[in-house]
């Protein structure tokens, strides 16, 4: 017997499956590393019995999307989020991470706010952003000047207040005073708009699209709606061990390798040894910014 599986499931009072969540030793020693974010979603079609999908996922040190564990749902209420999260945190030792990050479904987000009491819950950007086009309507959606300025807005405002002068002038210009989806994104805008949360650890995770969504993606590639329940873990399995064959292949990389460097400064040594290739060229990008993408705006005489 393997000790270090985690499994724990609920059946209904005739005895069928409701619900299921499973995570190995590799998923719970891969949440004591990288769990301080998590991105959860839901996804269908994925097994016979259209229960539902539901993996957590996270970020490694390549930023390398990774499995912490997953489920299978028979619906998406509050009750049976609140079980399943309370399942996870069991199996993690009753760790909550810092950020949990899902779409907007409203029992979702009333379990997460029951079991996840501390940590911090954000709206998945990429859930979002791919309404925009259908909310604002055909001719705004085909305007450049109006997308570019509305995905400035959300994205390069430095604080919040500067957020929401640039919003209201864009409503005003555009004339989108009635449009109710928009108000009611304004009225979330704590829960999304990163100017709102930029003092949060967030593993890099809003500036992607969404992770949870690349990884349903993912395992979309194993997983069908014919599958028994055999066969779907059976596959799950498959797709679990190619994700990790592609993070030992990025280790070996980093331990028998060395990125070139640009400005062969201590410092910039110093990190090729202690961060992995993707991290790397991510810190030396910034310093290579910081020490020469740089000029004088002007000198006074005293």
């Amino acid at each position: 017997m393997n000790h270090s599986f985690f499994y724990d499931y609920e059946a209904d009072s005739e005895g069928k499956l409701k619900c299921v969540f499973w995570a190995d030793g590799i998923c719970r020693k891969n949440y004591s590393l990288f769990g301080d974010v998590i991105s959860f979603d839901t996804t269908y079609r994925t097994n016979k019995y259209s229960m539902i999908f539901a993996p957590f996922t996270g970020i490694n040190n390549h930023r390398q999307s990774i499995t912490f564990g997953a489920a299978l749902l028979s619906d998406e209420t509050k009750e049976s989020f609140v079980w399943l999260f309370e399942a996870f945190l069991k199996a993690m030792g009753g760790n909550k991470p810092i950020l949990i990050i899902t779409d907007q479904d409203q029992a979702m987000t009333n379990a997460v706010e029951e079991v996840f009491e501390g940590s911090s819950h954000r709206f998945c950007m990429w859930h979002i952003l791919k309404k925009l086009s259908e909310k604002v309507g055909g001719s705004l959606n085909e305007n450049k000047i109006f997308m570019n300025c509305l995905k400035s807005c959300i994205w390069n405002s430095e604080s919040s207040d500067e957020f929401e002068v640039k919003w209201n002038n864009i409503i005003s210009d555009y004339q989108l005073e009635q449009n109710g989806w928009l108000s009611k994104m304004y009225d979330l805008r704590s829960m999304w708009i990163p100017a709102y949360f930029k003092d949060t650890f967030m593993a890099g995770i809003m500036r992607t699209t969404s992770r949870s969504e690349s990884e349903n993606s993912f395992f979309g590639n194993y997983l069908n709606r014919n599958l028994t329940l055999v066969e779907f873990w059976i596959r799950f399995d498959s797709a679990l061990e190619a994700q990790r064959h592609k993070e030992l292949l990025a280790d070996n990389d980093t331990l028998h390798s060395n990125p070139e460097l640009k400005m062969h400064m201590d410092l910039e040594k110093h990190g090729r040894d202690v961060y992995t290739h993707e991290i790397f060229y991510i810190f030396q990008k910034e310093l290579w910014s910081a020490c020469v993408d740089c000029g004088i705006e002007g000198t006074k005489k005293k």
